[in-house]
């Protein structure tokens, strides 16, 4: 399967996860960890 990694298919989805499952909740479950990838679960 070829996949364009200039596209931001991913931002958008996560963007949309944050805003039907995180932000009107705490603690956040979604974090963005700079230059790996996001992680579910609860932050350390």
């Amino acid at each position: 399967m070829n996949f364009d990694s200039d596209t931001n298919v991913v931002d958008v989805a996560v963007k949309c996860l944050r805003a039907k499952i995180d932000n009107a909740f705490e603690p956040k479950l979604i974090h963005t960890v700079r230059s790996i990838d996001y992680l579910f679960g609860e932050h350390q």
